[in-house]
């Protein structure tokens, strides 16, 4: 049932505008590049952390404050992850043959951004910058492992217990960004990228000192629909 709070907050905070304001109804979908931040434990004992790129797609709304100024929450769709790697190389005739393993780290989110975005131009061509906090849970999740040699191949697949108490489905967290509003008849097409971090750890371990945060990028495009 905690996932639906997010909804009811969403509710709670826009109910305010849309009393007094014309509304605009946006889809959008993208992608979304994560890699974690590793802290709490020895740098010797950290190994290779690269990104990981999942799926991003969701509806939001713009409720005007100003005439350049409006009030964007969204309810997102977000898959964070993660990539882990060791490995090292030995020598078959004089050449170099690699041997590794890898975990790929897959979350999906549920998320509300709660955004102020600010335009700077009118016509048909319209920047603008955005930000604010965002709140994401956790719903589901798994960790695949892979070896190399020579060529990649799945070992094994797991799922992630995410009610389980080493791990903390609740993220709190910002982005700020940027994009181009492109008029198309009565709708609005528009591109944007941002830059997303979150402020709580992903892990609760109370033995092992570790802490895991998300960071990474956004590239959405979407379409915007006045009612």
């Amino acid at each position: 049932m905690k996932r639906y709070h997010l909804l009811i907050l969403v509710a709670i905070l826009t109910s305010p505008f849309l009393a007094q304001a014309q509304v605009i109804l946006g889809a959008h979908g993208g992608i979304h590049s994560n890699k974690v931040q590793i802290k709490g434990i020895s740098e010797s004992w950290i190994p290779e952390n690269s990104y990981w790129t999942g799926a991003n797609a969701g509806l939001h709304l713009e409720v005007p404050i100003t005439e350049r100024l409006n009030f964007r929450p969204e309810l997102n769709y977000v898959e964070k992850g993660f990539r882990v790697k060791e490995g090292f190389e030995f020598d078959l005739f004089n050449i170099p043959v690699p041997i590794g393993a890898e975990a790929i780290t897959r979350v999906q989110y549920i998320e509300v951004p709660l955004q102020l975005k600010y335009t700077f131009a009118d016509g048909p061509v319209k920047p603008y910058i955005f930000g604010g906090p965002h709140i994401s849970y956790a719903i589901d999740g798994q960790i695949d492992l892979r070896a190399n040699l020579i060529l990649d191949f799945n070992i094994a697949s797991f799922d992630i217990d995410m009610t389980n108490n080493l791990y903390n489905q609740l993220e709190v967290g910002g982005l700020v960004g940027a994009g181009l509003n492109f008029e198309a008849g009565r709708s609005n097409i528009f591109l944007q990228g941002s830059f997303q971090h979150g402020f709580t750890d992903m892990l609760n371990d109370p033995i092992v000192d570790i802490r895991l945060r998300n960071s990474g990028f956004n590239l959405t495009a979407g379409v915007q629909i006045p009612f």
